[in-house]
């Protein structure tokens, strides 16, 4: 499968946060003095709208929590879009990302009973995990996460999602057995990256933290391991390694994903209306309160669409350029200022691992393509 084969609508809770990550992609801890909870009218609207096709055509046929914070600090608003979701579209299927801390069993449950697929944040045992992913007071979860995935799985599918640090990037083998050690089939990794804040993307240069063809090496030892397990192994430079596409992912469709704050971007990387200028043009729509309608830029939905392999002008003579297609846009964006551009580690990286990985193989499951 290829990852914009995963049309989903993505529904972003809030920003409030019980983790405080050291390198919170979100800058979630900054955002923890002023947090804010989507309008749930708002996102019943963009759940009609995308479960119809509207405006793109495209339907929606998942529904995915995802959060500038952690979207169970928002319990509610999940609970009741997933019910309005059903009533539209009964078969429709549920996906959550989550830091797996809660704030009772209750949750934990919830989950575990009406959620069919859940990507967990966790980054490795507790010595990796707990230094980079700590509580509000600095205090290591890691057990307390390790548990609830042990209890989520009894009902439902659980996946990790891990961000690689400089500890664990020559040593992703050694992760492999231990995400398997909790009966995790289905792995997907990144390499760390910059955060995203409002307004200024901050620091400049590159917006990936660690090395990419060191990434990619150890990635290659983690996915030899992973398949000798029986072990799902996957990262963004490899999510269209399965099939072939003229699309890198979903946000060029573009899939919706409603923000906290009452705007709609078609990238996870995009989370508020002053997202910064290099990441503006994911953003395609916003919640117009007064007449209770989602109002939608076509011109941006144009733009986004456009960009498919063939107007990637770098990517003309490179053979791999049908299972990458220019790659994650998003990050494209944010380093270079286009959609349109590439990121030459990138490509290198990318190269490295199609040499060492099944390629069209076509053995994902729809449910399991990068979360």
């Amino acid at each position: 499968m290829k990852h914009c084969d995963k049309e989903a609508i993505t529904i972003n809770p809030t920003n409030k946060c019980n983790l405080r990550c050291i390198y919170c992609m979100a800058s979630s801890a900054i955002e923890q003095n002023k947090p804010i909870s989507i309008d749930t009218e708002f996102a019943k609207c963009g759940i009609f709208d995308a479960l119809k096709g509207h405006p793109t055509g495209k339907k929606a046929k998942i529904l995915r929590f995802f959060s500038p914070g952690e979207p169970t600090q928002n319990i509610d608003c999940m609970k009741e879009c997933v019910q309005y979701a059903k009533e539209l579209k009964p078969d429709i299927i549920v996906e959550l990302q989550t830091n797996g801390v809660y704030d009772n069993n209750s949750v934990r449950d919830w989950i575990a009973e009406n959620v069919n697929i859940v990507w967990v944040s966790l980054d490795g045992p507790s010595d990796i995990n707990g230094k980079y992913r700590p509580d509000i007071e600095q205090q290591d979860r890691t057990a307390e996460i390790e548990e609830n995935i042990r209890i989520m799985q009894t009902k439902t599918s659980v996946g990790v999602r891990a961000t690689i640090v400089n500890e664990t990037t020559d040593s992703q083998d050694k992760l492999v057995e231990y995400f398997h050690s909790l009966g995790i089939k289905y792995i997907n990794v990144n390499p760390l990256i910059e955060s995203i804040r409002r307004e200024d993307k901050g620091l400049s240069g590159a917006i990936t933290k660690i090395n990419l063809m060191r990434f990619a090496e150890g990635f290659s030892k983690g996915y030899k391991t992973a398949t000798k397990m029986g072990v799902s192994y996957g990262c963004s430079l490899t999510f269209n390694f399965d099939q072939r596409t003229a699309v890198a992912c979903r946000s060029c469709l573009p899939m919706p994903q409603l923000n906290p704050d009452g705007s709609i971007s078609s990238c996870d990387m995009a989370l508020y209306s002053n997202t910064p200028p290099e990441l503006q043009c994911f953003l395609y729509g916003y919640w117009d309160s007064k007449n209770k309608q989602i109002v939608y830029d076509q011109n941006k939905i144009k733009n986004l669409q456009n960009r498919t392999v063939s107007q990637l002008s770098k990517c003309y003579d490179c053979e791999i350029k049908d299972n990458c297609a220019g790659g994650c846009a998003g990050r494209v964006a944010f380093e270079k200022g286009s959609i349109y551009d590439t990121i030459p580690e990138y490509c290198s990286a990318t190269k490295y691992l199609s040499h060492s990985i099944q390629m069209n193989a076509n053995l994902i499951p729809s449910l399991y393509t990068h979360p």
